[in-house]
């Protein structure tokens, strides 16, 4: 009779507003983390150690949403949908994003050094260079290395979910074929 079955209707705009409402969530929660940490770090001078929670609860929801949107394919949909949209495409912006990033914690070590450690003009210059290169060749590599190969990779990843759920056809529309 089928008095007590479960209805299977949905509505879609339920669906797409409790999503936007857990995105929201999820964007409080980074927030407010960061700030916490920042907060604890900066103005209550607390040690790393203080902050730890905050930071592990960052990084495991950032790793875990890039994992869940290159397993589900949507990482390489909105690398395509941001290509379409804007003047520079995605890798362009990482490249620049990652030459900046390297550039500015070279500058910032360097004028550091230069400020804390030297003695006279001659001595801040050359632990300016000497600091500022080194930094430089630390950490312009490992910044192009992340968000440049790392972003091609998780395209990469991305594009092949998407096509093993296409060829699988888990989008149901295998059902006309049973």
């Amino acid at each position: 009779m089928g008095f007590f079955k479960k209805s299977q209707v949905k509505d879609e705009w339920v669906i797409n507003t409790r999503n936007k409402i857990y995105a929201e969530v999820y964007v409080l929660v980074v927030v407010l983390c960061s700030i916490s940490a920042i907060v604890k770090y900066f103005v209550y001078d607390l040690n790393m150690e203080h902050v730890l929670t905050e930071l592990i609860i960052l990084i495991t929801v950032g790793i875990y949403y890039l994992y869940r949107s290159i397993r589900l394919g949507i990482f390489s949909a909105e690398v395509e949908l941001h290509d379409r949209k804007n003047k520079w495409s995605m890798q362009k912006k990482n490249l620049f994003m990652s030459v900046g990033l390297g550039i500015g914690i070279a500058l910032f070590m360097g004028i550091n050094s230069s400020v804390r450690y030297a003695d006279g003009v001659q001595q801040s210059i050359y632990y300016f260079l000497i600091t500022g290169f080194g930094s430089l060749m630390i950490y312009l590599p490992f910044f192009v290395v992340i968000l440049v190969a790392g972003n091609e990779m998780a395209k990469r990843n991305s594009d092949r979910a998407m096509n093993k759920m296409l060829d699988n056809d888990e989008f149901g529309d295998d059902d006309e074929k049973h």
